[in-house]
């Protein structure tokens, strides 16, 4: 039975039991558009613009091209700098597209492939094709995509590589016991082949990026060619993150 009928049947007041009803659900409205309010603000906080503003000038001793600045900023970033490299920009698919799919059919020991975006098309069949061939050839294959960045990837995609014997594995799938960590995404594009010339850049394996970015639907990007000391590095990175995906160690000098 509902509570007001049984206050009622009890011998309450209807009158003070209405007024008193009424406060509660006014003092109810209050609270819910004070916990709205609060939200609101909260949201506009997160979504703002931080400042950008330099509040402390940071004398400094030399110049960027002072060797000592390289030194400097090493030790700062705790990252290691190569010299004797040779890098090459690449602009837009039209360069940079084939350029990777050059290097991959170049390969003789490994292919370390590690990307963020992986979509089905024209791009993802070429490429998967062509790890696959590489695969068949006795090459080590370990192909890497973010779980999010990969969504929508076609099945088939996947089995034209590991049915090859492409090692394939896909970032941090999302589970119900994992929702707090959602946004650890890997946003790296890396290809790293035979630890001797490794791809980085923006762009993503998608048939967006094909083209010369010449109307809207060709997106421009820029990638790089890196050759020299400093491929180590990032088959480092690529090296990390298949570890904790895969379990496997990449080690000796066909990676490094």
């Amino acid at each position: 039975m509902p509570c007001g009928l049984a206050a009622l049947r009890a011998g309450a007041d209807p009158v003070r039991f209405g007024v008193n009803r009424g406060r509660l659900l006014k003092s109810l409205k209050y609270v819910a558009l004070a916990v709205i309010a609060s939200l609101i603000t909260l949201l506009s906080i997160n979504l703002a613009p931080e400042p950008r503003i330099l509040r402390t000038l940071v004398p400094h001793r030399f110049d960027a091209s002072d060797p000592e600045f390289a030194r400097s900023m090493s030790s700062y970033s705790q990252g290691q700098l190569f010299d004797s490299n040779s890098v090459q920009t690449l602009v837009n698919g039209d360069e940079i597209f084939p350029s990777m799919l050059q290097a991959i059919h170049a390969a003789r020991s490994t292919i370390d492939f590690e990307t963020y975006i992986y979509w089905s098309g024209v791009v993802g069949y070429e490429f998967a094709t062509a790890l696959a061939t590489k695969a068949r050839e006795g090459v080590e294959v370990r192909v890497l995509v973010d779980w999010v960045g990969s969504l929508p990837f076609d099945e088939d995609l996947i089995e034209i590589m590991t049915s090859a014997g492409v090692r394939f594995q896909r970032y941090r799938p999302i589970h119900w016991y994992t929702l707090d960590r959602v946004n650890n995404r890997t946003h790296r594009k890396l290809l790293i082949v035979d630890g001797l010339v490794a791809f980085t850049g923006g762009v993503g394996i998608a048939d967006n990026w094909l083209g010369n970015a010449r109307n809207p639907d060709e997106w421009r990007d820029t990638h790089y060619q890196v050759k020299g000391p400093a491929v180590s590095a990032f088959q480092a990175a690529f090296a990390e993150n298949w570890l904790e995906t895969a379990g496997e160690t990449l080690q000796g000098e066909k990676f490094y």
